[in-house]
């Protein structure tokens, strides 16, 4: 899996092997659907059942309904993944393995168009 940021967009472009769990290439997220970003271990979100694609062990990929809603996850680690709350999406949530450069830049992001609105 590759993450992608552009200036409006955070892009999940997913390898072969991924893209036949997930059944889909990429995601696109607008950063303006972004409502919050949380540690998993903080997010009190828990996995109620897969819709599709492919779990096994740690890791889990595809669509799955969640505690809070529809979501859509691509992870090898649910422990160590970031979970992105989102607005005006097709998902309530996405869970993702995210680096910390990324988790702040998103932040960041969100902050500024928190205080423009």
């Amino acid at each position: 899996m590759k993450i992608e940021l552009t200036e409006d967009k955070l892009i999940v472009k997913f390898d072969v092997l991924e893209e036949i769990a997930v059944i889909k290439r990429e995601l696109e997220i607008p950063i303006s659907s972004i409502l919050d970003i949380k540690p998993f271990k903080e997010a009190d979100v828990f996995l109620t059942w897969r819709v599709e694609g492919a779990s096994i062990a740690d890791i889990d990929y595809g669509r799955f309904e969640t505690s809070k809603g529809w979501g859509f996850v691509a992870t090898k680690n649910l422990e160590k993944s970031t979970v992105l709350f989102l607005k005006d999406f097709h998902y309530d949530l996405v869970i993702l393995e995210l680096d910390e450069k990324t988790i702040e830049e998103l932040k960041r992001r969100i902050s500024s168009q928190n205080i423009k609105n």
